[in-house]
């Protein structure tokens, strides 16, 4: 009012004292940051630098005064009722405007109790219709179950844009030996860097998918999440195949990223920071038995490449990897970035190469054989251990020479970089609601 400028208020709803807790605290923040976006896409000039923002025993309280730049305050009321009217718990909202000389700006309407939803809430309060402490528990009960959908999907989110970024960084990583790069094809002829690019848009719409997954499903045993895991991936690898003409790019990227995604969902979904022991131990236990179940069978006809390798040298693949918790990630891979705060191509490089040296890469055994193998580990070992271009370039003509492709070490370092960014992102409280 001293400055001449009209406000807006945001408070809640709350029967009987303490009117504030952590529920309605997290609650009030979620709709205060709803309300900012909803006044500013409606061009409703704020002032933040005056706002007063409080919560004590009385309740959680915004009040802000704004300009008059593009409506009226009757417009602006109504807003503001849009506001109220479209939140999924509006009736526990109260958006207030006062004018410049501090009179309340009313709708002249009457809202229904959110209880009973059958008479005016003014009515219910006059006849005292329902207990207090029967509509905080109501209310609170509602609230939590918001807040915890809202966190959820705030976590999908976040975690499937590092699974894309992840994706990306390491399709982009140049160069790379005898893998697909931003300038090479290195030993594919049927696959470039577009391919890659158009294969991980297309996948990563699930992405959110497989988070939700590991958040809903409850089952102590985690095998039992494998269906659920597989429906989701043949759907991924359909549009892959589309995006690509048919071509298998990312096979291996599917079934390794959608269990680390799963596995991310079922940890935050009790825990708010990520621990890689915890996330080591949920894949290890959905993937218990997986190579004894899916891959000892002397029948070859319609096998995976990987599961030809198996019967044929005992590797055990991407499905090895992921039952022993995605080992190789952990201990050889995610060391390597951890050593950095920001990792830059050099880094990335050498976590590629240390994944290389420690990994039976199925998709080298495919077109060679151990010895092959044997040869690309032992130069993938020296090239880390003594990191120069010279000992990288031998690694790099080895693939050429030999035709080979470290598909699986490629798979291995994107999650690898995904995990690190989990990391990283948990540690700045990115996944705290």
């Amino acid at each position: 009012m001293q400055k001449g400028l009209p406000c807006l208020s945001l408070s809640l709803n709350v029967p009987g004292f303490p009117k504030s807790n952590p529920t309605v605290n997290v609650f009030f923040q979620s709709c205060l940051s709803d309300l900012k976006h909803h006044l500013e896409i409606h061009r409703i000039d704020t002032h933040e630098k005056d706002a007063i923002e409080m919560c004590d025993a009385a309740g959680d309280f915004y009040l802000v005064p704004f300009s008059m730049n593009h409506f009226s305050l009757p417009e602006i009321k109504q807003i503001c009722e849009g506001f109220e009217e479209n939140h999924l718990l509006g009736r526990f909202v109260d958006v207030d405007l006062n004018d410049q000389d501090g009179n309340t700006v009313s709708s002249g309407k009457s809202k229904l109790c959110f209880f009973c939803r059958k008479k005016p809430a003014i009515e219910c309060r006059r006849e005292n219709a329902h207990d207090f402490e029967e509509l905080r528990v109501f209310m609170f009960s509602k609230m939590d179950e918001y807040n915890r959908r809202k966190r959820e999907e705030k976590i999908a989110k976040k975690l499937s844009s590092l699974a894309e970024q992840s994706i990306l960084a390491e399709i982009s990583l140049t160069p790379k030996p005898g893998l697909v790069d931003q300038h090479s094809s290195g030993s594919h002829k049927d696959m470039n860097y577009q391919t890659f690019v158009d294969s991980t848009a297309a996948i990563s719409s699930w992405f959110e998918e497989l988070v939700h997954e590991g958040f809903t499903f409850q089952d102590h045993d985690l095998t039992k999440a494998l269906p659920r895991l597989r429906n989701i991936g043949l759907q991924m690898e359909s549009a892959m195949f589309e995006a690509t003409g048919n071509v298998n790019t990312q096979k291996g990227i599917i079934f390794l990223m959608g269990l680390s995604l799963f596995a991310c969902g079922q940890l935050f979904r009790q825990n708010e920071q990520f621990q890689a022991p915890v996330f080591r131990k949920i894949i290890q236990d959905i993937c218990s038995g997986l190579v004894e179940n899916e891959m000892n069978s002397s029948i070859t006809s319609g096998k995976s490449h990987g599961e030809k390798i198996f019967l044929k040298y005992g590797f055990s693949g991407a499905r090895g990897e992921a039952e022993s918790g995605l080992a190789t990630v952990l201990d050889f891979g995610l060391p390597q970035l951890l050593q950095s705060e920001n990792p830059d191509d050099e880094t990335l490089t050498k976590c590629f190469l240390a994944i290389a040296a420690n990994n039976n890469d199925t998709n080298i055994l495919f077109r060679s054989n151990p010895e092959v193998l044997s040869t690309f580990k032992n130069l993938a070992k020296t090239a880390l251990e003594d990191f120069n271009p010279t000992n990288y370039s031998a690694l790099i003509d080895v693939c050429k020479q030999e035709n080979i492709s470290p598909g699986g070490s490629a798979d291995l370092l994107a999650v690898s970089i995904f995990v690190w960014s989990v990391i990283q992102a948990s540690e700045q409280k990115l996944f705290t609601f």
